[in-house]
């Protein structure tokens, strides 16, 4: 079921009973029943629905919930589903998965070359299947801005009371522009008019829509 389907959006809301009798979980099955919710996050009592449809009939199916990376900002608020579920986080298409397409028996393999064109598509297309698989610079620049104007413009929107998304945008291109360096909140404090604390809240929001990722130094000598 998809909440952008009218039609599933209308049984989604009319409830828990009227989703198992969908599912006919009245009836006998050889096979526990698997469902499919996409999107789901977009209704505001998402989780209140989910949690009410598991304890009801939750020995009757399994439920894999699929979304955007907003699926995980909106699970931190909210009705609690503690013990209910696990998370999968998908990521973008990697080096391993130009090589392998089944689940390794080792959790390391040793390394081993990819070929030179699936590499360049990696580098200049980047992870994300629609630029990675057309492989067209035009398409993934167009990609690259309406993804940008999207996270910037509504999915902030929508996960945040943030009213100044203008500067929140700017914060955006000033790290997009220091990605690989050393990352200084107070120099990014002063240059977007916000206090620290403000960057380091924004920094942890734009980490957990995949706009971006941190890597925390290492030391052997830290007590």
């Amino acid at each position: 079921m998809n909440w952008d389907n009218l039609d599933d959006r209308r049984l989604l809301l009319s409830g828990p009973a009227a989703i198992a009798g969908t599912l006919r979980l009245d009836q006998l099955q050889k096979k526990i029943s698997v469902a499919t919710l996409d999107e789901l996050h977009k209704y505001p009592k998402w989780k209140s629905l989910l949690k009410g449809f598991f304890d009801t009939h939750g020995k009757k199916v399994r439920l894999i919930v699929t979304g955007s990376s907003r699926l995980d900002v909106f699970r931190r608020g909210g009705d609690s589903l503690m013990g209910r579920y696990l998370l999968y986080r998908m990521h973008p298409w990697t080096v391993a998965e130009c090589l392998y397409t089944d689940l390794p028996l080792d959790p390391i393999r040793q390394p081993q070359e990819i070929s030179g064109e699936d590499w360049d598509a990696l580098w200049v297309h980047g992870g994300f299947p629609e630029p990675f698989i057309k492989r067209d610079p035009r398409f993934t620049r167009r990609w690259a801005a309406l993804r940008h104007e999207q996270l910037s413009r509504e999915d902030l929107r929508e996960v945040t009371q943030v009213q100044d998304l203008g500067t929140i945008e700017l914060l955006m291109r000033l790290l997009g522009g220091r990605s690989g360096q050393q990352l200084v909140y107070a120099n990014l404090a002063h240059e977007t008019g916000v206090s620290l604390n403000t960057i380091k809240r924004w920094i942890d929001l734009l980490g957990r829509l995949h706009y971006g990722f941190l890597i925390r130094p290492w030391f052997k000598n830290v007590t």
